[in-house]
């Protein structure tokens, strides 16, 4: 999917301007579209990405807070909120039966409010760092550390940079083995 998504930002299409790393791409930014999602909400974005819905791009952010968690979708284009998807009467009631799912959200949550950056700082501390464009990031969790995983695309070529939410490095993911976790 990441090349597909290289191949949309490196496209020419209505609504496209040149960015930063050698390629166009949307509009709105991929932390843009982040900040736009958490506001809507009220939550705290653990993981962005570019999706194709029903033929048509849109960024996808899921956020969490105390009380619920939500599907953004976001036109890149625009920047303007396309839906927002809570979990509805059947899948929250199926969602109170799946403990593991639950407790997995709410340690997220943890993390992300213990974090002092969020996932928008991560993106553009990626982007700074390696001269690209974010076009994926999440909340990860390797060996018990709390970081950020960002996919960022540079000369149409996509690289993986950890972000420490401590001190706000960015360090390259060797392109061999998955040592993360996500938190889905």
């Amino acid at each position: 999917m990441v090349t597909g998504v290289a191949a949309v930002l490196a496209t020419h299409a209505s609504g496209q301007t040149p960015r930063p790393g050698g390629v166009s791409g949307p509009q709105t930014s991929l932390a843009q579209a982040v900040r736009v999602a958490e506001q809507q909400t009220g939550g705290r974005a653990r993981k962005a990405e570019m999706e194709r819905k029903q033929g048509t791009y849109v960024y996808e952010i899921k956020t969490l807070s105390k009380d619920k968690s939500a599907k953004v979708l976001v036109d890149p284009a625009s920047g303007n909120i396309v839906r927002i998807v809570t979990p509805g009467v059947i899948s929250s009631l199926s969602h109170v039966f799946d403990r593991k799912d639950q407790l997995k959200e709410q340690a997220a949550l943890a993390r992300l409010e213990a974090s002092p950056m969020g996932l928008v700082a991560a993106i553009e501390a990626a982007e700074k760092e390696t001269g690209g464009r974010g076009v994926e990031a999440a909340l990860a969790n390797l060996y018990g550390a709390t970081l950020f995983e960002v996919k960022v695309v540079k000369d149409l070529t996509v690289q993986r940079v950890v972000v420490d939410p401590a001190t706000g490095k960015v360090a390259a993911v060797p392109s061999r083995g998955k040592h993360k976790d996500h938190d889905d």
